[in-house]
């Protein structure tokens, strides 16, 4: 369960991260005005920061399941099975 999370969540970053970039390459386009690239040059550093910081509690979620003993594993998942 906790490996699914885990993955699951990485892969939200790493599509976050690409819609990041695909924004990036629309405000380079010149296509929008100025108050619509203020707008969104803002709402791109907010969703960087929020995909920074759950990126990094993902990892830091994946390297503290890594230290648990294999009982502990067995029951998180009959614990949440039930």
């Amino acid at each position: 369960m906790v490996d699914i999370i885990i993955r699951s969540a990485l892969d939200i970053v790493g599509r976050t991260e690409r819609l990041i970039e695909a924004m990036r390459r629309l405000l380079q386009s010149k296509g929008l005005d100025e108050v619509e690239v203020y707008e969104l040059d803002y709402e791109i550093e907010r969703l960087g920061d929020m995909v920074f910081n759950m990126d990094e509690a993902v990892r830091s979620l994946a390297r503290t399941v890594e230290g648990w003993p294999q009982p502990v594993l067995a029951h998180e998942i009959r614990r949440t099975l039930h």
